[in-house]
């Protein structure tokens, strides 16, 4: 899997990059920046070709998701995330996941899905991918996840909220940022996550 990896500087977050479709591992490095200058920088392209667009699994069109896909490939990045990892000397649980759509729809389906020691997430624009097969607590996990509201025209309310109240069913620590500017980033939520990230 083809990563990029960007020192920080002491005191900085460890930031773990996800893109979004169509995106690549350079897509979300000056988000990244903007979330915290002096953070250390780890992000990974999606393995899976969708018209000439990286993604990080299959669907079979707009939000039919390819199952079988989705849990293969969310197994070969966290073994990826854990290589990574301990190439560069970082613990697991001090990993900030950074993910937008696509990118935090498998960020989001890893804390959920799988047991792990990643417990931290910012998600921009994620959404349920309809897959609740586990009910181990979270009480350890934290994170923000940010919606577009009536104008984005990918995530519904209805998604959305079926992926907060999964987390909080749990009881993991969740902050919600909804802005009305559709599925495009924008610095309304930006500010917020950094506000949340500090």
């Amino acid at each position: 899997m083809k990563t990029l990896y960007q020192p920080g500087k002491a005191g900085g977050k460890n930031l773990l990059l996800l893109h979004g479709t169509g995106g690549d591992e350079t897509s979300l490095v000056e988000i990244a920046r903007f979330l915290d200058e002096d953070s250390q920088i780890l992000a990974f392209r999606g393995e899976i070709e969708e018209d000439g667009m990286n993604r990080f699994f299959k669907r079979n069109g707009l939000n039919q998701f390819d199952i079988a896909s989705l849990e293969a490939e969310s197994d070969k990045l966290l073994q990826a995330i854990v290589a990574e990892s301990d190439k560069y000397g970082v613990a697991l649980e001090d990993w900030i996941l950074v993910g937008y759509s696509n990118g935090a729809n498998i960020a989001a389906h890893l804390l959920l899905e799988r047991k792990t020691p990643l417990r931290q997430g910012i998600f921009f624009h994620p959404m349920s991918l309809g897959v609740q097969t586990q009910t181990f607590d979270l009480a350890d996990k934290r994170v923000w996840l940010s919606y577009g509201g009536e104008n984005d025209p990918i995530v519904s309310q209805a998604s959305f909220d079926e992926l907060v109240d999964a987390f909080e069913k749990r009881h993991a620590n969740v902050t919600v940022e909804e802005t009305l500017m559709g599925h495009q980033l924008n610095m309304e939520e930006l500010t917020a996550a950094r506000n949340w990230l500090g």
